[in-house]
């Protein structure tokens, strides 16, 4: 039996674009079993994946707030949690977390192969790795992730990103919209996402008064329902464009789980949406989708498989990608490489998608 380990700290899209490496492990290698460690929040992405044997959650905040209680608390569960995984004996890991200082928590659990991406001296505790020298640059992440499986000697196929339903939240997720009387041609409006950019997820976003155009548009010429998503955080946005749409509309937006968001996504015809989180779960759910890339480059997170229902719409100006290495250095142009996206483009396109 071989125990195999992944480590992946980050969000939705980070999670989602493993998921082929998951599967490619899961029917390579025969009784392999797979622990996963994410984060809190995209816990409901992964605890009902059938190559997944095990998940289990690790939160970095709860763990800086034991600290701030007490040192002997911070200790007494950071012992706790390293003690657990070390009885589990794994005999190899995958660590995506691109962070030295948890390569350096992998090796301290005996581990002996410690397979990852060495960018910028931080793999230099991993025992097998592959040099990044600018960050991941001009294909998709999952295809980097994918690179890694040649330490096992396994020529990868490009499986898509795997997320599975539940039954009962389904039916939920149905009750909720027949509530709202909402016809067959609903439409997954997120006028936000970019949340794990902060303040400057304003520099991801679609101008608002755009999506208001193309909401007005999609009711008055199509009979669509909106269903307007997003974070709580995102409300005031979602708030704007609600207050000024010709129709009324479901606003939606924080009042939602994760787990409920992608059972009613996957009831949706088209889902429309900024880069970010929701835009994966999209791709995953195989939906109709129109999304908008800013600074962050489409070729590296973006439409992975060559799918037609997806549209990307974004501008080649000089200055595009501007989120590189990582790192995103700001804007001098007012986000010009989106306020240039028509809504007439986005209009022109929307009945070939359609129908």
């Amino acid at each position: 039996m071989l125990k195999a380990l992944i480590f992946n700290p980050f969000g939705i899209g980070d999670v989602l674009f493993s998921m082929p490496l998951v599967r490619n492990l899961k029917e390579n290698i025969k009784n392999i079993l797979i622990t996963y460690i994410c984060n809190k929040r995209v816990y409901q992405l992964l605890k009902k994946n059938i190559f997944l044997d095990n998940v289990i959650v690790f939160e970095k905040d709860d763990y800086r707030e034991y600290l701030k209680k007490s040192k002997i608390l911070f200790l007494k569960k950071l012992f706790g949690f390293f003690n657990s995984l070390k009885k589990e004996k794994f005999d190899l890991v995958f660590d995506l977390s691109l962070n030295s200082q948890y390569g350096f928590f992998l090796k301290l659990l005996g581990i002996k192969m410690r397979i990852g991406y060495d960018f910028k001296n931080r793999g230099r505790f991993l025992t097998h790795k592959i040099k990044l020298v600018e960050g991941y640059n001009k294909k998709h992440v999952a295809r980097y992730y994918l690179d890694l499986l040649k330490f096992l000697n396994i020529n990868p196929k490009e499986y898509n990103f795997d997320i599975f339903l539940q039954e009962e939240e389904l039916k939920r997720q149905k009750i909720l919209l027949n509530k709202f009387s909402c016809n067959d041609f609903l439409v997954g409006v997120f006028p936000g996402s970019g949340d794990s950019w902060g303040e400057n997820s304003y520099f991801k976003r679609w101008p608002e008064e755009n999506f208001v155009k193309l909401c007005n548009y999609l009711q008055d010429e199509l009979n669509a329902n909106i269903i307007l998503l997003g974070s709580e955080s995102e409300k005031s946005l979602c708030d704007y464009v609600s207050f000024n749409l010709n129709r009324k509309c479901l606003n939606l937006c924080g009042k939602l789980n994760l787990n409920e968001l992608i059972h009613l996504l996957s009831l949706v015809k088209l889902v429309i949406t900024n880069d970010g989180g929701p835009f994966h779960i999209a791709q995953a759910l195989r939906k109709k989708t129109i999304v908008f890339f800013g600074p962050v480059d489409d070729n590296v997170y973006g439409k992975y498989l060559d799918l037609d229902n997806i549209f990307v719409f974004k501008k080649d100006i000089p200055c595009r990608p501007c989120y590189k290495n990582f790192k995103f250095k700001g804007c001098v142009y007012d986000k010009k490489c989106l306020k240039e996206i028509s809504t007439n483009e986005v209009i022109s396109v929307l009945r070939e998608l359609i129908f």
